[in-house]
């Protein structure tokens, strides 16, 4: 079990993103990131304005986007993600481990073109954007993991670690493809469709995501849905489900349900997130997740009560530290039992 706990987490996705931003500002994700569909290197108005000024809590030194002092005929961006992480099991094993090693770089030619690569030990994510082409929107073509629900920065979230294995064992870095990929954005409504081919293992797949968003005084609110297919036949797996957010003042709620199909089984996933703001770059956190890997069979399901704090210290540290309960119905499709867990996560970026 610790065995394929560190092979998981090793591997975990390391597009991550921080959705409760999308709720409390009532923007999508290019606010933040150089990829528009979230996660990865971050844009120069995160790092050199919305995260030293609003979200960190101490201040640090600003970058000048400078490359070493020479003018170059287009803009690069450095960035990385390194994070560490401490966990321990009750009764069970415990480990620390490096989780995440990632370095992006992102180029910006002349006629809103830009470059990306983001580069692990595990995965690589290499692409190309294009602005312009489509009105109100952007293309893709590369290699990158297709837009689906929101992507979490908790790597236990249900809706990314059960979404297409009952085990949770798929490791994230299989769901990558080549392919191409198409986004909008118009007013509050912000939409993508994906091809990707695959490969033997998982076949050609398709994704679509849409995400409508609206204010109402003080309350910010957005509802969508997404789907992911991957493969056809009886090897085929789909993902479909609705997502939201509700954000008012500190508070920020979050959710996801995921129906899925795969090798015969129909499940159902739940995911929630509700956070509270305390001061600047201090928040208090909330999960619960529920899995049901076949609907027609009482064939087991998990249950995970978490809460913990996010602390962004200062503009380039950040640690992350919960507190989770599984409870466990066995059966043919869940194998492990209740527990007690916590976790320490210290993240570097830049």
């Amino acid at each position: 079990m610790a065995l394929a706990l560190a092979v998981h987490w090793t591997a975990a996705d390391n597009a991550m993103a921080l959705p409760r931003y999308t709720a409390q500002y009532g923007q999508d994700c290019r606010l933040c990131h150089v990829n528009p569909t979230g996660g990865g290197l971050r844009n120069a108005y995160a790092t050199q304005v919305l995260v030293p000024t609003e979200l960190a809590g101490g201040t640090g030194r600003p970058s000048t986007g400078d490359v070493a002092g020479v003018a170059l005929p287009v803009d690069v961006t450095f960035g990385a993600d390194l994070r560490t992480l401490a966990w321990m099991q009750e009764g069970g094993p415990s480990m620390l481990l490096a989780m995440q090693g990632d370095v992006y770089v992102g180029i910006a030619a002349p006629g809103d073109i830009q470059i990306y690569a983001e580069m692990g030990p595990h995965e690589a994510e290499v692409f190309g954007l294009a602005y312009g082409i489509i009105p109100h929107g952007y293309l893709k073509a590369g290699r990158f993991t297709p837009d689906y629900g929101w992507r979490f920065d908790d790597h236990r979230q249900f809706s990314r670690r059960y979404l297409f294995t009952p085990d949770g064992i798929d490791e994230p870095h299989a769901l990558l493809g080549e392919g191409v990929e198409a986004g909008i954005a118009v007013g509050g409504l912000s939409a993508t469709t994906s091809v990707i081919q695959g490969g033997a293992e998982i076949g050609d797949a398709w994704a679509a995501r849409a995400l409508m968003r609206r204010e109402v005084g003080a309350l910010r609110v957005g509802v969508g849905s997404s789907v992911w297919q991957r493969g056809v036949g009886a090897g085929g797996r789909r993902a479909a489900g609705a997502f939201w957010y509700a954000s008012a003042g500190p508070w920020a709620w979050l959710g996801e349900i995921d129906e899925t199909r795969g090798d015969g089984r129909r499940g159902r996933l739940v995911t929630q997130e509700v956070t509270l703001d305390v001061q600047r770059g201090l928040a208090l956190r909330a999960v619960y997740g529920f899995q049901d890997p076949d609907r027609e069979l009482q064939s087991g399901a998990r249950y995970r009560v978490g809460a913990g704090v996010a602390w962004f210290a200062r503009p380039g540290m950040g640690l992350q530290a919960m507190a989770s309960h599984w409870r466990v119905d066995q059966g043919l499709d869940v194998a492990d039992s209740d527990h007690n867990d916590a976790e320490l996560v210290v993240h570097f970026l830049y």
